[in-house]
């Protein structure tokens, strides 16, 4: 076993909950750079302002657009296994389905990060002028994260067939 394949301790994701948040966010975004701004200005706050500079830059939101998708996709195949009647044979299918799911990811946007690029015009999202607006920068995070998560899995998946 490679020392990344080593389970050091048991851990639960809850994916679901994961899901709520990052739509949670997505959908209170602007709300909360306001927010953030009239408290830095309000109390002169270094925290507020900080977490405010972070949420405006092109990353935050475009990756909290490609964690939604990412994770609409990961959640149906979590769905499946926390079934209390799991049909063995349908495993295989619901994780080849994820995994061209995800390579469809991989090839192009899902729907809420093309709605992100849709509305996204002159560095500007939602009327709020997004800081560090490198699209070559996210699109090269995007296809490494996507990577990521895929190909070990891959891996994974063949040996045990």
């Amino acid at each position: 076993m490679e020392e990344h394949d080593l389970l050091k301790q048991p851990s639960a994701i809850r994916w679901l909950s994961l899901e709520r948040a990052v739509k949670g966010i997505r959908a209170n975004w602007v709300a909360l750079v306001l927010e953030l701004q009239e408290e830095e200005a309000a109390r002169d706050c270094p925290v507020s302002k900080g977490i405010r500079k972070r949420l405006r830059t092109l990353m935050f939101p475009a990756l909290t657009h490609l964690l939604t998708d990412v994770l609409a996709v990961v959640n149906r195949m979590n769905l499946t296994f926390q079934k209390e009647d799991v049909n063995i044979s349908s495993i295989q299918p619901v994780v080849n389905m994820t995994f061209a799911s995800l390579d469809d990811l991989m090839n192009g946007p899902g729907e809420a990060e093309m709605k992100f690029n849709e509305a996204l015009q002159d560095a500007k999202f939602c009327g709020i002028t997004l800081t560090q607006a490198d699209a070559q920068t996210f699109s090269r995070v995007r296809t490494e994260y996507i990577a990521e998560i895929t190909i070990p899995s891959k891996k994974d998946s063949l040996r045990s067939m």
